[in-house]
């Protein structure tokens, strides 16, 4: 004889493996992904600075993987120079078009967030990549976990001091002083250090404004103000090539340590010459290409959670971490052959 419990248990089991007739059902799982009715869904992705030749290299190559893979329409906006003003305009301006989807390249300002709150008001889906902005309504972050990319530089410099016989020394950094991504990296830096090799420290923080000949400056003064300087670490795709021209005027090729984040194909043979220890690269095919997914899934709510609308209870992952790759003298060689197709 069936039990009263077993009856419940049986029904609700039919329940929920009827699919999209259940109530609380997914309404999108009656196409396959990539379906050509939805062919015509657009996704914008939004950056200051939105044509650095970083961007074009890594991340277009994520966003027409994905347009192509999905089958859907992807474009690329925001303005071509650093331009706080006109970055959040375009922002706003994007979101009143009604896309299926927006991704904001969170790491330029905190100011940012109000305007992602402002798309998902709208009902904009809208994520937010390299460079997070927690205090935001943003639909999820994909990007660098930056607090981890301070830390391994950190790791890093200490290997380098070793390696160089220096039981202690001194570190310049340049980056965006007051965006919150940045404060993460000089963070995970410094705790790097003192755990690793807390003799070097950090002595000097300079703002980048993702202009080289900024840069150039800031590290020319940094060398100036500490004559003792062992060591630099660039956190954005501009510091490095500063750093590297200031060092080189300087006549201090060599002799300083220098770790930075990536600045485009070219700037790699800065490690087969000797002038650079430590690149890192952001996987942004990772970060875009998912990025492009993940508001696919959304807009056309192809999962949920408890059967709820995907509005009420975010189906999406709240923070995902799109990972590092580091490179030095023992891999740039096959780094430098895998991005030949950059060139």
């Amino acid at each position: 004889m069936t039990s009263p419990m077993w009856k419940v248990l049986t029904a609700a089991a039919a329940l929920f493996c009827a699919g999209p007739a259940f109530a609380g059902a997914p309404t999108g799982l009656d196409k396959p992904i990539g379906d050509a009715s939805r062919s015509d869904q657009e996704y914008v992705w939004i950056s200051n600075a939105s044509n650095l030749p970083l961007f074009v290299e890594r991340v277009y190559p994520g966003l027409e993987a994905a347009r192509k893979a999905l089958n859907v329409k992807v474009r690329i906006a925001g303005p071509t120079s650093v331009d706080l003003a006109a970055f959040i305009a375009t922002v706003d301006a994007e979101c009143t078009q009604n896309p299926a989807g927006v991704i904001v390249v969170g790491g330029w300002d905190d100011a940012l967030a109000s305007e992602v709150d402002k798309c998902i008001d709208n009902k904009v889906p809208t994520i937010v990549t390299d460079g997070d902005l927690p205090m935001s309504k943003r639909l999820t972050y994909l990007g660098t976990n930056w607090y981890n990319l301070g830390y391994k530089h950190g790791e890093y410099q200490c290997q380098y001091h070793k390696e160089a016989g220096l039981t202690k020394g001194e570190i310049g950094t340049i980056s965006f002083l007051a965006a919150s991504n940045f404060i993460q990296a000089r963070q995970g830096l410094r705790d790097a250090l003192a755990k690793n090799c807390p003799d070097v420290k950090v002595v000097a923080d300079e703002e980048s404004g993702t202009n080289v000949e900024q840069v150039a400056a800031n590290t020319a003064a940094i060398v100036q103000g500490h004559p003792d300087l062992t060591g630099m670490v660039g956190f954005d795709s501009e510091a490095g090539p500063g750093i590297v021209r200031a060092i080189t005027e300087a006549g201090k090729q060599g002799k300083i340590i220098i770790t930075s984040n990536e600045a485009g194909r070219d700037f790699l043979n800065s490690i087969k010459d000797g002038t650079v220890k430590m690149i890192n690269m952001e996987k942004y095919e990772t970060m875009d290409f998912f990025g492009v997914m993940y508001l696919y899934v959304f807009h056309n709510d192809i999962i949920r959670n408890l059967g709820m609308d995907h509005w009420v209870q975010n189906p999406l992952p709240a923070i995902g971490d799109s990972g590092l790759i580091f490179i030095t003298k023992d891999n740039v060689d096959l780094i430098l052959e895998a991005t030949k197709g950059a060139e």
